[in-house]
């Protein structure tokens, strides 16, 4: 399960001087954010689509997502992320060091 965290974000947009005179200038504003501890996190490309499949805490998330990582795999181990919404839940994951051979 997500961690939430509050933090503050800074962004770029338009201000405007006098009413009519346009310069940028620096906001800020206050955002939650869903933190994930991924003891695995799998991303596989598909064109300019991933799919990621992670396991947190025995917990098995899936989801896709616009890349550039246009063909292959990679896995990251113990990785430590950020969203600005939950990820979607589908099913549990094995345990540590279970590889699915039975012996």
């Amino acid at each position: 399960m997500a961690t939430t965290i509050t933090v503050m974000q800074s962004y770029w947009t338009v201000c405007w001087q006098w009413g009519f005179i346009p310069y940028p200038c620096k906001k800020y504003r206050t955002v939650t954010l869903y933190e994930y501890l991924w003891s695995s996190l799998t991303e596989t490309g598909y064109g300019f689509f991933s799919k990621l499949v992670g396991c947190e805490n025995q917990i098995r998330y899936q989801w896709w997502t616009w890349s550039f990582n246009v063909w292959g795999s990679t896995t990251y181990y113990n990785l430590l992320k950020d969203y600005d919404s939950p990820r979607p839940e589908s099913g549990t994951c094995p345990p540590p060091g279970d590889t699915g051979i039975i012996e």
